[in-house]
């Protein structure tokens, strides 16, 4: 199961970068709470909007490291990533991913990141 997540989170970094928005909504639970860099928190209708409006870019994401954890139906990922955003900003962040299992899927409930490795 802990693949099934690290597997996931991937794939997530490629739709963002790819523009595949539809997907990146469809893993993201409603109640999602997204806790920034900057410790500005977003919820899921929020970040969708920047998105698909372009007001932030995913460029390119590298992972560096990330391991996971299931619980149940409770999973905690936490990896290390250099994001490449609006066009060249790049920040090396250390994020924590959780996800809870609803109707047999995998939804991404919370997310924050911080500057830092």
């Amino acid at each position: 199961m802990e693949k099934e997540i690290l597997n996931l989170s991937l794939e997530k970094f490629k739709w963002k970068t790819t523009g595949n928005i539809d997907a990146v909504e469809d893993l993201f639970d409603d109640e999602l709470v997204f806790v920034h860099l900057t410790g500005h928190i977003t919820t899921k209708a929020d970040w969708i909007n920047q998105l698909r409006t372009k007001r932030f870019v995913y460029n390119k994401i590298e992972q560096k490291e990330a391991s996971a954890k299931v619980y149940g139906n409770t999973a905690v990922l936490v990896g290390k990533a250099a994001f490449t955003v609006n066009g060249g900003s790049v920040y090396n962040l250390v994020y924590t991913e959780v996800y809870t299992k609803k109707n047999n899927k995998w939804k991404l409930i919370n997310l924050h990141t911080t500057s830092g490795y």
